[in-house]
């Protein structure tokens, strides 16, 4: 699955917190992008895939395979990164 304190850690690593609000990461208060509040309850990834831990992986990973065009940046994250940051996102009620 992942770790989602690992994630946490992550998040802020990566920097994510430049463009999203995201709770319980410190300086994750911008709103270039969209919050990430709730996410363990949203339906779809950008539109148009299921939120579930692969998918989520997935964009994280590489959000122009998902999204062509995106403004997601692609930040080089690795795939256990990835999956702790998705343990962690999927984890906000």
């Amino acid at each position: 699955m992942g770790d989602p304190a690992a994630g946490a850690d992550a998040i802020e690593a990566y920097g994510c917190g430049a463009c999203h609000r995201i709770p319980g990461i410190r300086r994750a208060d911008s709103l270039v992008a969209p919050p990430l509040e709730g996410w363990g309850h949203r339906t779809f990834i950008a539109g148009t895939l299921a939120n579930d831990l692969e998918n989520l992986v997935r964009w994280i990973r590489d959000p122009d395979s998902v999204e062509p065009g995106t403004a997601m940046p692609d930040l080089g994250v690795t795939d256990a990164d990835a999956r702790d940051i998705a343990a962690y996102l999927l984890s906000l009620r």
